[in-house]
């Protein structure tokens, strides 16, 4: 089984769940949201890293990145590019903030995107994607990427996959 094909299957299965473009677009704001909540959090946490300390926010970005680009590297690069400068504005934030702070603005993120995500499911009339299959929370941020850049025309090798019609 090659990677691709793994991809393949798992977006079609996200996409499957996200055809009403309300649905998408609570998406397209709800996953940079959660991301961003996720990435301030992770902020506070020092790991020991060559002699000094490197965030978790860092260190967890890194990993994730390496997952995505492991499953599409044209989607896993594209996902980097959006991830620096959320990770970079959630290492500023959280400086700013302070502990407390940043728990404060985590918290609030993170229910405001999730509140977001069933919105755009309750517009859908389907349950979410990682309900069934929690591997699909990693796929989702992948689907945004991947449904903007079939839009742009850049993945036709995805419009089967995305359930987009193939325009000759």
């Amino acid at each position: 089984m090659s990677t691709h094909s793994f991809f393949a299957r798992q977006l079609a299965g996200y996409a499957a769940v996200h055809r009403d473009p309300r649905n998408k677009a609570t998406h397209f704001v709800g996953i940079p949201i959660i991301i961003f909540s996720l990435l301030l959090i992770l902020a506070l946490w020092r790991v020991p890293a060559a002699g000094g300390f490197a965030s978790g926010a860092l260190t967890v970005g890194l990993v994730a990145i390496a997952g995505w680009i492991a499953l599409d590297v044209g989607i896993g690069l594209a996902m980097a590019l959006v991830m620096i400068p959320l990770w970079l504005a959630a290492e500023w934030l959280a400086a700013r903030l302070g502990s407390s702070g940043t728990w404060i603005a985590f918290a609030a993120l993170f229910t405001g995107g999730w509140i977001l995500q069933f919105l755009g499911h309750h517009y859908e009339g389907r349950r979410p994607a990682l309900i069934d299959n929690i591997f699909q929370g990693f796929i989702g941020p992948m689907f945004l990427v991947a449904e903007a850049m079939v839009a742009l025309g850049w993945r036709r090798d995805l419009h089967k996959a995305m359930g987009h019609v193939e325009v000759t």
